[in-house]
């Protein structure tokens, strides 16, 4: 539900809002990885009692998805009565600019009678503008202010999780580690899952945790310092380029 995602108070009231009136518009949910953009697409249809499709559509970003899983999806009937369909299509910037996303400008307008949409995104300016049009652009974004009061809200659920799996914890090492991934909270839990194994978590987490500094690879740059800045791309390939860009 809405209320157990850990988010904003301004968007969880807005959320809450939508769930108050039992209808969905077409959204697009913009922010960085992990804050709960495709939780909360899921929060909200649960709430409402929506079916939905889900397509991840960094694997899935062809026409022939489009053509194929959601044509025949939107274009039938709900089962629940009443109800609207939604199409969630997580990691939207990836879908092709130049034919997947024109034809589900299209789309959008032809199910609009019994069918929605979320997309959800780290970079809204690779979803075309007329998606923006006919959609309601949402932003995850975090102020320093909001984010020390997250930090302790997710502090407690991180807490919650740990102890239900019957895992031992140092609770500075949780705050150390929050503080360092904040506002990523799939980072954080995904860190504290790989370490768990050992069924302790301890200071040897963070000790485990690389850091990637990306200074090292400007100020090489800077200096066309380019026998460093190769070295430096070869230790870190395994690099998410979304966290460079």
């Amino acid at each position: 539900k809405i209320d157990d995602c850990v988010l904003p108070d301004s968007l969880k009231n807005l959320f809450k809002q939508y769930v108050q009136q039992g209808e969905l518009p077409n959204f697009i949910f913009s922010g960085s990885a992990g804050v709960g953009k495709t939780t909360v697409a899921r929060a909200l249809c649960n709430e409402i009692g929506a079916d939905y499709l889900f397509i991840n559509a960094s694997e899935n970003g062809g026409i022939d998805v489009l053509r194929n899983k959601i044509k025949s999806y939107a274009s039938s009937v709900s089962l629940v009565s009443g109800g609207v369909k939604v199409v969630i299509l997580d990691e939207a910037d990836y879908l092709e600019q130049h034919s997947t996303q024109p034809a589900l400008r299209s789309f959008i307008e032809e199910f609009s009678n019994n069918c929605r949409f979320i997309l959800t995104c780290n970079f809204k300016n690779r979803v075309i503008e007329p998606l923006h049009s006919r959609c309601a652009v949402i932003e995850f974004n975090t102020s320093k202010s909001q984010l020390a009061e997250l930090c302790g809200r997710f502090h407690k659920r991180l807490t919650g999780i740990l102890k239900a799996e019957g895992v031992e914890y140092d609770t500075k090492v949780l705050v150390e580690l929050i503080m360092k991934y904040a506002p990523d909270w799939r980072r954080i839990i995904g860190e504290c899952q790989r370490y768990s194994v050992s069924g302790k978590i301890d200071a040897g987490l963070l000790s485990h945790l690389g850091e990637v500094n990306i200074q090292v690879l400007v100020k090489a740059l800077r200096e066309k310092d380019f026998k460093s800045m190769r070295s430096w791309v070869v230790n870190n390939l395994d690099m998410e380029p979304a966290a460079i860009f």
